[in-house]
């Protein structure tokens, strides 16, 4: 097979670069659905093996990973994401590009999207870089908290993300967990919210000292090679979208979806 016969020959690939809960989710959900590119998300694709349970080993190597924080080894990142984003690309003969969210992490998944890229004949559009402080990164994740079913998200220590009610007990005092901390009900079912373990602060404090390891040099490569857009991730949303819109419009000579 040639490039040219591959599912992704001449399609342009948009890598999202971003701390832990750096808003890389809302704003590739933002521009996937503008601009028609479908997302790779190499974060829901890892915590889909882990809960569909097709490939117990697996699920339990990548539980081991990240639920302390850790990255994922190369190999095993390669795998995943070979098989598929490939199969993601048949599913989409139509579109232009593709977003990539949470990869690559590190300078070897970088090298190995390259490498990639030559055998399918795609390139790399831009590199969108979301930079936000630490700190920032520290209280979005530690604040969130998910729906039973993982379909919604809210953040305890953001009011516009805030859920409406906490569990009571019943001399009307808050409800705490194991930890000491209030437990919240999600606005839908009143079901309680749920903490992933890799929110938990040590899992957080651990998932930052990795990232600023692994991802400074990647950033500072395709920095190098022109690919990289820095945006100011702290904006409000709507201000970021907007900064990136003004990067990936021209590049793929797209206006937004009506």
């Amino acid at each position: 097979m040639t490039t040219q016969d591959t599912p992704l020959a001449g399609k342009l690939l948009f890598p999202f670069i971003a701390p832990p809960n750096g808003g890389k989710g809302t704003q590739t959900k933002i521009l996937s659905s503008r601009y028609k590119l479908p997302t790779f998300d190499m974060g829901a694709t890892f915590r889909a093996i882990m809960k569909g349970g097709a490939d117990p080993a697996l699920a339990e190597e990548l539980k081991s990973y990240m639920n302390q924080g850790r990255l994922v080894p190369v190999e095993t990142v390669m795998k995943v994401f070979t098989k598929g984003f490939e199969q993601l690309a048949a599913a989409n003969p139509e579109a232009r590009g593709f977003i990539l969210d949470g990869f690559p992490r590190n300078v070897d998944q970088a090298d190995a999207l390259m490498v990639l890229c030559e055998k399918w004949g795609a390139k790399i559009g831009k590199v969108i870089y979301l930079a936000v402080g630490m700190e920032t990164v520290e209280r979005r994740a530690t604040g969130r908290r998910f729906s039973q079913d993982a379909s919604r998200v809210y953040n305890v220590y953001e009011p516009q993300f805030m859920p409406k009610n906490k569990k009571l007990n019943a001399d009307g005092s808050v409800t705490m967990d194991a930890k000491g901390r209030e437990i919240w009900l999600d606005d839908v079912d009143n079901l309680e919210l749920v903490l992933r373990p890799d929110d938990e602060p040590e899992a957080v404090q651990e998932r930052l000292k990795v990232y600023a390891a692994e991802t400074d040099p990647i950033i500072d490569k395709f920095r190098a090679s022109g690919d990289l857009v820095e945006i100011n991730g702290e904006q409000p949303p709507e201000k970021v979208t907007q900064a990136i819109e003004s990067v990936i419009q021209p590049v793929l000579g797209l206006s937004p979806a009506g």
